[in-house]
């Protein structure tokens, strides 16, 4: 932690409260004074002249879990500005875990974010098997944003209950141990407990989160209460009342606890839009009646690049999603094969919707074809091709364009949610939500959701005027922080950390992503340049300036304390 004078900003508290002319000074990573013309005292200098000062951004919803080993930087989070990301989420977390569990939890991260399994046996050093364990060896290395974690609850019902957490529900004695587990990493730091309600293995078996009841859920949140955490949870994306009644389980489990829920994802546009009134109604009732739980909404349209060698895309459909972790040779050869045809036409229509839009492919968009005939169709959307086999099935004719180009076809799905902006813009004035759901960190070939804070402040402050650049910054700031617990950030204020931001808003862009090969085992990662911020500083040492990363690890895995914030 270091000393540091921010001086001739805006400064954008994070409360909401206009911004106003002043220095901040920054004592052993922490704020200690906030006003005009502040002497310098020997602390290092940081020139915010003509630029906004804010709280450094925290990000709701990542999966930086397992990256932040083989890349403490976080890149290219310090790049838009984000300072603390929440991790954890989805049911997944690197502890607590027995070393003969590692290899199944690796498997299942690595299936359902998106990440190379190789990364996981080749970089992470599986040095612990409690959290207290966990959160030692993560602060002897440190990293460019700090973490606020999450337990997740697949991996604390193997770590409990073994290969029988895949299996059932908890007995009453299990329940009892799963508490106390799990009072023991919050004691240790952890921020909550993340579940999952729809995720599958690679084998298409529900992850162990899915098998527990209402009583151990109950009972988890009971384990919780006093310190203000939070339940992450993914729902069942596809079925609005079954989602419905996901949210309605997890606030009845935190009834009588101070324990706020919070889902991913709430969309707009297209059918999602169709739910997002009984949605905000329904959080809104929780919020009145409890602590509430909280939609999180993203400001980036899903754009989704199907690779045809991962799962993000197919994970729904069991078929062609053991077709995408096959080989080539065998990809070609079921693609040849009527049987296997027969069987991926049922599938397809038998299946309800899906990532991947079969039944909605005038949003799959081919990016990219090799030299030869179908070369013409490179650019269009699905339906130029189906109207050249109008009588085909459109399973038949995808599958075509797979084997005649030897799967060498990019192919990007275009607006599969996000994509009414306005009504987006109307989410983040509304107080029932949080912004979060971003995924940094996971889907690394289909997706980049790193720099959502940069579209939001460059699309919804900046270009349209949504709202006030105060809210911006409070939404993206106090406004998660009080949501998740995160005590001292989200405000620049003194006793609060030196987690900072500075920047020009005129500025501020959102770049396009592109693919980089910086993996451990070489392998690729979408990514998405700087944003324009001038410095991000965390605990009082900038992590970035002007778009170049430094050197500082400054970043640490948060405590999750005892004391609640207000919301």
């Amino acid at each position: 932690m270091a000393d540091l004078l921010v001086r001739g900003g805006t400064v954008v508290d994070g409360t909401g409260a206009p911004g106003r002319r002043g220095d901040v000074r920054v004592r052993g990573g922490v704020i200690v004074e906030v006003g005009p013309d502040l002497a310098v005292d020997g602390e290092a200098e940081l020139d915010a002249a003509g630029a906004t000062v804010a709280p450094g951004f925290i990000d709701t919803h990542t999966h930086f879990d397992p990256s932040l080993w083989w890349d403490p930087s976080g890149d290219p989070m310090a790049l838009h500005g984000v300072t603390t990301v929440v991790q954890g989420n989805c049911s997944l977390s690197l502890a607590p875990l027995e070393a003969a569990q590692r290899g199944f939890v690796s498997d299942v991260f690595s299936f359902i974010e998106d990440i190379p399994l190789s990364a996981f046996e080749r970089a992470i050093p599986w040095s612990w098997v409690t959290w207290a364990q966990y959160r030692a060896a993560f602060d002897a290395v440190g990293a460019g944003v700090n973490v606020a974690a999450l337990v997740g609850h697949s991996a604390l019902r193997l770590y409990v209950m073994g290969d029988e957490s895949l299996e059932r529900a908890a007995t009453d004695a299990e329940r009892t141990a799963l508490g106390a587990v799990l009072a023991e990493c919050l004691a240790a730091g952890a921020h909550g407990l993340s579940t999952s309600f729809a995720d599958r293995d690679r084998q298409g078996r529900p992850v162990p989160s899915r098998r527990a009841d209402d009583e151990e859920l109950a009972a988890l949140a009971r384990a919780m209460h006093g310190g203000g955490r939070v339940l992450q949870f993914v729902p069942e994306p596809r079925d609005h009342e079954v989602r419905s009644g996901q949210v309605e389980r997890v606030h009845r489990a935190c009834a009588g606890t101070d324990v706020r829920g919070t889902w991913v994802q709430l969309a707009t546009g297209g059918i999602a839009g169709e739910h997002v009134a009984a949605v905000l109604d329904q959080a809104g009732r929780t919020q009145a009646s409890g602590a509430g739980v909280y939609p999180q909404v993203s400001p980036r349209r899903f754009d989704v690049r199907v690779d045809l060698d991962n799962t993000m895309g197919f994970a729904s459909m069991p078929l062609w999603n053991q077709w995408s972790q096959s080989d080539r040779a065998a990809k070609l050869a079921r693609l040849a094969d009527p049987a296997w045809r027969e069987r991926a036409r049922r599938e397809w229509d038998e299946t309800p919707l899906s990532t991947f839009p079969k039944q909605r492919m005038h949003k799959l968009r081919i990016t990219a074809l090799p030299d030869g005939p179908d070369r013409r169709f490179e650019g269009a959307y699905f339906p130029v091709v189906q109207a050249e086999h109008p009588e085909a099935h459109e399973c038949d004719v995808f599958a075509d364009l797979l084997l005649a180009n030897r799967c060498e076809v990019g192919l990007t799905v275009v607006g599969l949610a996000n994509e009414d902006v306005d009504g987006l813009a109307a989410l983040f004035r509304d107080g029932r939500v949080v912004v979060g759901a971003s995924d940094a960190g996971a889907h690394l070939n289909s997706l980049c959701g790193a720099g959502d804070t940069s579209l939001l402040l460059a699309r919804h402050v900046a270009e349209r005027g949504d709202f006030s650049l105060e809210h911006a910054v409070h939404i993206l700031t106090q406004r998660p922080a009080q949501v998740f617990g995160i005590r001292d950030r989200g405000v620049i204020a003194p006793g609060h950390a030196g987690d900072l931001v500075v920047f020009e808003l005129d500025r501020i862009t959102w770049p396009e992503d592109h693919l980089v090969h910086d993996l451990p085992d070489g392998s690729s990662r979408l990514r998405r340049p700087w944003g324009g911020y001038r410095a991000t500083v965390v605990n009082g040492v900038p992590t970035q300036v002007e778009g170049t990363q430094t050197d500082a690890r400054t970043g640490r895995m948060l405590d999750g304390g005892a004391r609640p914030l207000p919301v």
